[in-house]
């Protein structure tokens, strides 16, 4: 730590009562956005268990990456407070610094985990709406991508140098080698801001093609919107990124990083989140759900039963009186798919989809 008297010949930014103020930021921000990200899943949780009593894959999948997310903010808090994660390395001891290192690989861990469980829960939800072979398996598909992405992060991070505790070593005496970090995880990064914008692009089409409402339709550009917001805090947490590994003094921009990470996996939290709770707040729609998925349970011992689930649900739900949508449904549940399906495919236009709750 430095003394007060070379505290004068700082940039003012580095002052402590600057660097403080950061910290503290830092610190509100990740509180807030963990309480709204937790604030959704938890009412997720009680419409999906409590109201629907339907609890799917995509919903563990997301209590997983809440949990995690509850476990990073702690890391950031610990990191703010005990090892100054995020002052200057003037202002730090060797003790310090070793530390903030340390605990920054185990945020890297718990961060790439759970932006991969988000997005894996959103395509999980996707997949209740695969009407289409091709839709399901461009869904699974993605989901495997993700999947063996984040086994090679598991095994490259903790591993990228050999031994490991050469990364904080500031002396070298430690013999050893390590990989060029800083490319491996620019790689990661830009990995993950193609995979949103990929994942928003996807269910486009079936979106539009959704005869809603004007209300309807702007819950679905709010939704919509908190992809792309989610989107654009990846893209500038990669800036971010980018800037701490060209920095003189990486200590000091790696609280950016920090505060983005947090940013960007609770507004993730919220835009999977908010489709499943419409029957939270409308009677009708809890009822007609409710309905909808328990004639899907009746028939999940059928090939079509789940089709004709998530037909039944969307139509139930938008209250679609064309006779076309109906005529889809009763022939989705019955078993008889070729002539309706190839009715719609001569029309260039997707069956209707059910909604994300």
């Amino acid at each position: 730590m430095v003394d007060d008297g070379r505290m004068f010949n700082l940039d003012p930014k580095f002052a402590l009562s600057a660097q403080q103020s950061r910290l503290d930021l830092m610190v509100a921000i990740s509180a807030v956005m963990t309480a709204i990200g937790m604030a959704c899943v938890g009412l997720r949780v009680y419409t999906r268990a409590c109201i629907v009593r339907n609890m799917g894959i995509e919903d563990w999948t997301m209590i997983a990456a809440a949990f995690l997310t509850l476990v990073f903010m702690s890391e950031i808090i610990a990191g703010a407070t005990q090892f100054k994660m995020g002052f200057s390395g003037i202002l730090l001891d060797v003790q310090q610094m070793q530390s903030a290192i340390q605990n920054t690989l185990a945020i890297i861990m718990v961060y790439k985990l759970i932006v991969t469980l988000i997005k894996v829960s959103i395509l999980f939800i996707y997949l209740r709406l695969a009407i289409d072979k091709t839709f399901e398996k461009i869904c699974k598909g993605t989901v495997c991508l993700l999947m063996t992405w984040e086994f090679i992060v598991i095994i490259v991070v903790p591993a990228q140098c050999r031994p490991l505790h050469k990364l904080w070593d500031f002396t070298g005496e430690v013999q050893g080698s390590c990989i060029n970090s800083s490319a491996f995880y620019l790689a990661t990064s830009t990995f993950h801001v193609i995979m949103d914008v990929w994942i928003l692009a996807i269910p486009l089409r079936l979106v539009k093609s959704i005869p809603k409402p004007t209300q309807g339709r702007l819950a679905l550009f709010f939704i919509f919107g908190l992809g792309v917001f989610s989107t654009i805090a990846s893209i500038v947490r990669l800036y971010y990124l980018r800037v701490f590994t060209i920095s003189d003094d990486p200590f000091y921009e790696s609280m950016p990083i920090n505060t983005w990470s947090i940013v960007e996996v609770n507004v993730g939290i919220v835009c999977a989140s908010l489709p499943t709770l419409r029957p939270l707040f409308s009677k009708q729609q809890r009822n007609r759900t409710r309905e909808a998925l328990n004639k899907g349970q009746s028939k999940q011992g059928s090939g079509n039963g789940v089709i004709g689930q998530f037909i039944t649900l969307h139509a139930t739900e938008m209250s679609i009186s064309s006779p076309s949508v109906k005529s889809f449904a009763s022939t989705m549940n019955t078993g008889k798919t070729s002539t309706t399906y190839e009715q719609y495919e001569l029309n260039d236009r997707p069956p209707p989809v059910p909604p994300k709750d």
